[in-house]
């Protein structure tokens, strides 16, 4: 619990009457052994956006998924390489997705989708994420290619703070999206597995801390100021003060945590993100490893609710996309998951007249091989030459297709489409130069991106 008036005569601001420990005792709301000021210094949660400025989801399919069986499908290849599926006619000329996403065929007019865009090999989410794709790998060391923040933390960076979390990661690995030099005030609110009903918990407020003491602990951060001022100008210090301020207008407002509950969703909507099968939480499939831990919908109504509550950046883990067996089986049991879950989304973002201000990326760390049985007999293995990503809102020009492969979906045909100039196009809506510089740890500036040219055609 909070404790005040505790002397440390070696640390003690001149003055003050309080000592640098109570300063740093200020905010802990003990609740399960883990305070909330401590939560959100694990998790990192920061700021917030400016209601007028644009957002972001990003839908991560982890694993690599199949862009031979979803958006880029060669039905008149050889059998070894078009597989089982058959595309179907969407509502956009000339662009045909697999039959197995029917709502996304009525929706294809909301979104593009992009063919012949090349990945590194790297089993992980790092590019998808920053657009550079060894962060903690081996060739960390490798000058330019390490320790670049993810774009939620440049936007955090960039737009400021308020009382709400600028940037929510929902079911990722921590080590996909990394603040690194621009500061651990700018890392993710992470919520994952379990950690959901502990994150909620802990932004409640304890039953034996009234309004009244909540009101005397905020006046209390209020005369901090001018101590403030006169501590050391140690980072991990600053970014402590702002997590227990932070943690003091959470607990009292209730506004976060309310954005994670889909729960105070109507029915009706809850239905269309496939509320039944959201308690769904192991889907096997016949003679296979492979499962959805929980259906798509849930997270992803988070991520609208945390958008409209003033999150600017949302990112999501989805699936296990890494089909080197059983791919066709995996690929029937998740695809019409992802289909519906995908479709609410741009459904309901429009009913709100939200979906000109949310761009909503979806894609993974890379394509499967064209040719099925390299690996096993029914699976397709990792083919980072040639994949496909899929976005939508934000003001872009959607429906239509850009880049292309060739017809058995191996090669790209024309420039290829790198993950940073998807990213170069998303700052760009978000109104952020991909140009701007930071300093490293070394005291380098940066560019957010070296490649800056955007998606042609998007814009």
């Amino acid at each position: 619990m909070l404790t005040i008036g505790h002397r440390d005569h070696h640390s003690r601001a001149a003055g003050a009457g309080i000592t640098r420990r109570d300063l740093l005792r200020v905010g802990t709301l003990t609740l399960g052994g883990l305070t909330l000021g401590e939560r959100l210094r694990l998790g990192a949660a920061p700021t917030s956006r400016n209601g007028s400025e644009k957002s972001v989801i990003m839908i991560h399919l982890s694993g690599g998924p199949s862009h031979l069986d979803m958006y880029d499908m060669k039905p008149d290849a050889p059998v070894e390489y078009r597989g089982e599926f058959r595309p179907i006619r969407t509502r956009v000329p000339g662009m045909e997705i697999c039959e197995l996403m029917p709502e996304q065929a009525k929706l294809a007019d909301r979104f593009a989708i992009l063919r012949g865009v090349r990945f590194a090999h790297l089993h992980s989410a790092h590019e998808f994420y920053s657009g550079y794709p060894w962060q903690e790998a081996p060739r960390a060391s490798v000058a330019g290619e390490a320790q670049r923040p993810a774009v939620g933390s440049v936007v955090s960076r960039l737009r400021g703070a308020s009382t709400i979390p600028p940037y929510v990661s929902l079911h990722n690995q921590v080590q996909w999206e990394r603040a690194y030099y621009l500061g651990a005030e700018h890392e993710p609110f992470r919520v994952g597995g379990n950690s959901l009903k502990e994150s909620l918990a802990n932004m409640q407020r304890p039953p034996e801390v009234g309004e009244l003491r909540i009101a005397r602990r905020t006046e209390l951060l209020k005369q901090f100021d001018v101590l403030r001022r006169s501590l050391d100008q140690n980072h991990a210090l600053r970014a402590v003060d702002a997590f227990q301020s932070r943690a003091l207008d959470i607990v009292a407002s209730g506004r976060v945590r309310d954005a994670f509950d889909v729960d105070r969703e109507p029915a009706r909507v809850r239905a269309r993100y496939g509320e039944k099968s959201f308690a769904v939480r192991r889907q096997v499939c016949n003679a296979a490893d492979y499962y959805q831990r929980e259906h798509p919908g849930r997270a992803l109504l988070q991520a609208r609710r945390l958008i409209e509550a003033g999150v600017s950046v949302v990112t999501c883990a989805i699936g296990e996309w890494d089909t080197h067996r059983y791919n066709f089986e995996t690929l029937r049991a998740m695809l019409p998951a992802i289909d519906q879950a995908v479709s609410a989304l741009i459904l309901d973002l429009e009913d709100r007249g939200l979906l000109d201000d949310v761009v909503v990326v979806l894609g993974g760390e890379f394509g499967r091989t064209p040719r099925i049985g390299d690996v096993t007999p029914d699976g397709r293995s990792h083919w980072p030459q040639a994949g496909c990503l899929w976005m939508a809102g934000g003001g872009l020009r959607t429906g239509q297709v850009i880049g292309a492969t060739d017809r058995r979906a191996e090669s790209v045909i024309g420039r290829p489409i790198s993950m940073q100039n998807v990213l170069s196009t998303l700052y760009r809506v978000l109104g952020i130069d991909s140009a701007t510089t930071f300093r490293d740890f070394n005291g380098r500036p940066q560019y957010i991106l070296e490649d800056r040219q955007p998606v042609e055609g998007l814009l």
